[in-house]
């Protein structure tokens, strides 16, 4: 699936999946994703913000997805582009992020 950067325009960052993304791969029992990053499984929580207008993971205490986009020089994009990714499912709540 397509996903993109998100970024609060501060300091937090995360993976935007999407509203239709998030019905079609994602089940509202899980309270977490697993997502492969460049070979290193990472936890990411999902919450009640997930499931209603917010549908990103994104970084809480340790800056995985941050740093991530920093060693792809990706922290910074113009307005209305973030820069987009493939995050493809693989079994139940188990996911990998990859550059398109």
């Amino acid at each position: 699936m397509k996903v993109s950067a998100w970024s609060n325009g501060k300091d937090h960052y995360g993976i935007r999946v999407g509203k239709p993304n998030r019905r079609q791969y994602f089940d509202p029992q899980w309270k977490e994703a697993i997502v492969t990053i460049d070979g290193s499984q990472h936890a990411f929580s999902l919450t009640k913000g997930f499931w209603k207008d917010c549908p990103e993971f994104r970084d809480k205490g340790e800056p995985i997805v941050r740093e991530w986009l920093a060693s792809q020089d990706l922290l910074k994009w113009p307005p209305g582009k973030p820069p987009k990714f493939i995050l493809s499912h693989i079994s139940g709540n188990r996911f990998e992020l990859r550059l398109a």
